[in-house]
């Protein structure tokens, strides 16, 4: 009879232990990530070094492979950062930041629908995601950007674009960051339309984009002598000027060291 008494003990014991252990294995592996906020690019840095051999070597959880993705977003190695993610979505597919990032890392890799889709999924799967709405609406308004440049690039390459829409053309190239598209169009626009303030205020805009800051202040100025009570213009001008000057004085150089 003792020796069943102890075996029942020890069996209990031993169960006890399984399930104790087994619930503490299951809580680390469903624990998210902590949340890192880098101070400085040599702490990004250190990450990547800390885990990118164990990663090589197999030997990291979910939750580290994550942030070495986080880690390669912020050095700005964004197609790594996209495939480590894609990894951590199919190893933990609940986590919803994996997701957040992962759009993040295709928007930025300029593939807008497949962060609109993932971004959309993620807020239907997290109320904690709410905040995506704004982003998955900037990502469709590219989306339709993107549509009207192929729909007018077509059109001029069939040579039926009038000066009208070869701006508008120009306009969609520096809102889709093609500042140099931009600039060779908007040239050509002004061998017809000269006296266009609202033409020389875009040529201006492309000019500091570009980080041509004399040419973008005599385009403005252009623009203020032909409508010169346009305060928007006015404005802009006054802005050009005042970053001219500062790189004049080495102001920004100075800030980038």
């Amino acid at each position: 009879m003792k020796k069943i008494i102890i075996i029942v003990i020890a069996a209990i014991v031993i169960i006890g232990a399984i399930i104790s252990g087994g619930y503490y294995w299951h809580k680390r592996q469903n624990e998210p990530p902590p949340v890192v906020v880098y101070q400085d690019i040599a702490e990004v840095d250190n990450d990547i070094a800390r885990f990118e051999p164990l990663y090589k070597a197999g030997k990291l959880r979910w939750q580290d492979i994550y942030l070495l993705g986080v880690a390669y977003m912020q050095k700005g190695r964004v197609a790594d950062a996209a495939k480590i993610l894609e990894e951590v979505v199919k190893l933990h597919p609940n986590f919803y930041k994996t997701y957040e990032s992962l759009g993040m890392a295709y928007y930025r890799m300029d593939d807008i629908e497949k962060a609109v889709s993932i971004w959309e999924k993620v807020v239907k799967m997290s109320p904690q995601t709410v905040h995506l709405e704004d982003m998955i609406n900037k990502g469709k308004q590219r989306i339709e950007l993107k549509k009207r440049v192929v729909s007018l690039e077509q059109e001029m390459k069939q040579g039926q674009v009038d000066w009208q829409k070869k701006f508008e053309l120009a306009i969609l190239y520096i809102a889709t960051k093609r500042v140099a598209d931009a600039k060779t169009l908007l040239e050509d626009v002004l061998k017809t339309k000269k006296d266009s303030a609202e033409v020389y205020d875009v040529v201006a805009q492309a000019y500091a984009m570009s980080g041509d800051f004399e040419k973008a202040v005599n385009a403005e100025k252009k623009a203020v002598k032909l409508k010169p009570k346009d305060e928007n213009f006015k404005k802009r001008l006054a802005e050009m000027e005042r970053v001219r000057e500062g790189f004049k004085k080495g102001e920004y150089h100075k800030n980038r060291q």
